[in-house]
């Protein structure tokens, strides 16, 4: 025990002093801080600029009201000036004709877009069908043309004003008052609310966020630490410092401490980043915009014990296996051959937990979380979403802790012949020989 204590302090001293490891810790909870808020603040934030915009208004009746809707405060920039000016155009001599003026000036960047209004836009939108008694929705489409047709703000704002003046148009043809049929109609919009043991509290897709973001963390740690592991044995066996180290201690004591002392190194940067979290969450009203419709939620102690527990489970389970790649190579070259495999392991999980997220509790969820190389995500992430019974979650460890005491058993017999091998890489079938030796 002594021997591994001594190897695991040499790489927990050798990591930590690096310049990665220091500058890793300080940018990392900045760079997962800048995943979560700028995309709120770039969402919530909308582009300023004043735009013209040519409308062709077939039904001429819809020009005017459409162009005092947007003369509303809601549709203007911060500034109090009008984001759309609207220029009206006739369709004499010809619709054609005037399509085409129209779109050589969006090419000459004189207007921004041009709308193109169908005479039809103000009918009911219902022709008859071939069955008696029944009629069938007829899609009647008005047409936003421009060279750039991916600021949906913009599109979303101009759909809204057009939507809004053909519905009253429609409703005052029928003889009906389109403020009392709007107060009548009004949405009614369904709020989630996450029950805890402290109570209730709304939940605006921070849980999915939360849980998300925690199961990637532990991908993203067990896939890059599992690479420290396999690039540190290439290292020492390319170097032949192995031969030396293998002189005073076992080949499983040298594989034991290096697992131990890098994922001590992961423990301590977490613990970090933890920190950091908690922080964050305690502050998070100050760099949220309050435009943003996002909260976030509170999260419970257990998450972060099993969130450790995971992690741990994790990396042995997959510590070991990188460590076995590492021993059977001589090269980084090599090792990406056979790394391939034990990362799908990995990458797998990642595609289902949409899946899990959104039904945590299903069988088929319960069965993929009992699979002991994709209990780390799988279950950590269907505790961060909906607690399962303890029963559940004590089995899936067994089944992990099972899972790594045997891969330990069978890495370690690979690892003590593959560490002192060099020159043409093992077989498969080798490989089986080495584990079947006493």
């Amino acid at each position: 025990m002594r021997k591994i204590l001594s190897v695991i302090k040499r790489e927990y001293i050798q990591i930590v002093r690096t310049k990665g490891f220091i500058i890793g810790t300080v940018l990392g909870p900045v760079f997962m801080l800048g995943l979560i808020v700028v995309p709120i603040i770039v969402s919530s934030a909308s582009v300023e600029r004043q735009e013209t915009i040519g409308v062709v208004d077939l039904t001429n009746e819809i020009f005017t009201e459409l162009d005092k809707k947007l003369d509303h405060r809601e549709y203007r920039l911060k500034d109090g000036f009008r984001r759309y000016i609207l220029e009206k155009y006739e369709p004499s001599p010809g619709v054609e004709e005037v399509r085409n003026e129209l779109r050589e000036r969006v090419l000459k960047k004189e207007i921004s877009a041009y709308i193109y209004i169908p005479e039809d836009v103000l009918e009911s939108g219902a022709r008859e069908s071939a069955v008696k008694d029944a009629t069938v929705p007829e899609e009647v489409k008005a047409e936003y043309v421009s060279e750039h047709t991916t600021d949906f703000e913009e599109l979303r704002s101009l759909n809204r004003a057009l939507n809004n003046v053909i519905v009253e148009k429609r409703l005052k043809s029928e003889g009906l008052d389109p403020q009392k049929v709007a107060q009548y109609i009004k949405r009614v919009e369904l709020q989630p609310i996450k029950i805890t043991k402290k109570g209730e509290e709304e939940d605006t897709a921070g849980t999915f966020m939360i849980s998300y973001f925690l199961a990637l963390i532990i991908y993203m740690a067990i896939l890059i630490y599992g690479q420290v592991i396999m690039r540190g044995v290439i290292e020492e066996k390319s170097s032949r410092v192995v031969e030396v180290v293998l002189s005073s201690l076992k080949p499983f004591q040298l594989m034991m401490g290096k697992i131990l002392g890098i994922g001590a190194v992961g423990l301590t940067q977490f613990s970090i980043w933890t920190l950091f979290g908690i922080g964050a969450s305690l502050y998070s009203t100050s760099f949220i915009p309050a435009g943003a419709d996002f909260a976030m939620p509170s999260i419970p102690a257990h998450v972060f014990i099993y969130f450790v527990v995971f992690f741990i489970l994790g990396y042995f389970l997959f510590g070991t296996l990188y460590a076995a790649i590492g021993s059977v190579v001589n090269s980084e070259k090599e090792a990406q051959q056979l790394v391939m495999p034990v990362t799908m392991f990995l990458i797998v999980p990642i595609m289902l937990m949409i899946f899990i997220i959104r039904a945590p509790d299903s069988p088929l969820a319960v069965f993929l979380s009992m699979i002991p190389f994709f209990t780390p995500i799988l279950m950590f992430l269907r505790i961060t979403v909906l607690l399962p019974p303890f029963a559940q979650i004590g089995v899936s460890i067994v089944i992990l802790a099972i899972t790594i005491l045997v891969m330990v058993w069978l890495v370690a017999k690979i690892y003590r012949v593959g560490i002192l091998m060099y020159g043409k890489r093992p077989k498969f079938a080798e490989v089986v020989r080495w584990v079947r030796y006493s």
